[in-house]
């Protein structure tokens, strides 16, 4: 069995060695574009790991808050979770607010219909920042996944051609004569291929997530504007 693995692996980088200078240089760029595909693979799949972590940190921070006061307590430690910033990012507009309405000697309770929707556009636009953040390079395994299909399927037609010209240059269709470049077809083929799978899967798992942390922060920040509601701070 090993040996029969060795003269295989000898088989296969014999072929790549011996393959047309269209076919490697088609392999080259799939193995970058794998090279790229793993590498926002393992960035993104550390990213949301993180995000995960801040989440749970997160539920057991502010599960004995009773008000907006002890959540913004209890997140104050919580370092640069989006979570937490969605807290402290409304307890600063209101801190904001109070302030300035103290200095214009103000006395009225609550917000207006603008100072709602100023601190609701605050906390979204918070949001859009982490979640563009987390999309970022994500683009990139779209490209790669529709990319290196195509890339290996142009190596096929390479390798089908020069397959034709080799039946005509020899005047036989033996298959000692197409093999070589019946091969190089073959080998284009899987290479896009293997790049391209890991890029698509990967590119929907992301977005996914993606999605699904944008709309746990936005039902976080109606929560959190629920909340001042029904405190009578709004």
């Amino acid at each position: 069995m090993i040996q029969d693995g060795g003269l295989m692996d000898t088989g296969i980088l014999s072929l790549v060695l011996k393959a047309s200078i269209e076919t490697k240089a088609v392999l080259a760029i799939c193995a970058l574009f794998s090279i790229a595909s793993w590498y926002v693979i393992a960035a993104k799949w550390w990213e949301f790991r993180s995000l995960r972590r801040h989440r749970r940190e997160y539920q057991e921070a502010v599960v004995q808050a009773r008000d907006t006061v002890e959540r913004q307590k209890a997140v104050a430690a919580l370092g640069g979770s989006p979570y937490a910033d969605v807290i402290r990012g409304t307890g600063r507009f209101m801190e904001d607010l109070t302030a300035a309405m103290q200095r214009a000697n103000v006395t009225r309770s609550g917000l207006s219909l603008t100072q709602l929707e100023a601190l609701t556009l605050t906390i979204e636009a918070g949001i859009s920042a982490v979640i563009d953040e987390t999309r970022r390079m994500i683009p990139l395994l779209a490209v790669i996944g529709a990319t290196a299909p195509l890339l290996g399927l142009f190596g096929t037609v390479i390798g089908i051609m020069n397959a034709f010209l080799g039946i005509a240059a020899k005047g036989t269709g033996q298959i000692a004569a197409v093999a070589p470049s019946i091969a190089d077809a073959l080998i284009a083929t899987a290479a896009g291929l293997g790049a391209a799978i890991p890029a698509v899967i990967a590119y929907n798992v992301f977005t996914g997530r993606s999605e699904r942390l944008e709309g746990e922060l936005e039902r976080l920040a109606q929560e959190t504007i629920g909340a001042l509601g029904r405190e009578g701070r709004l």
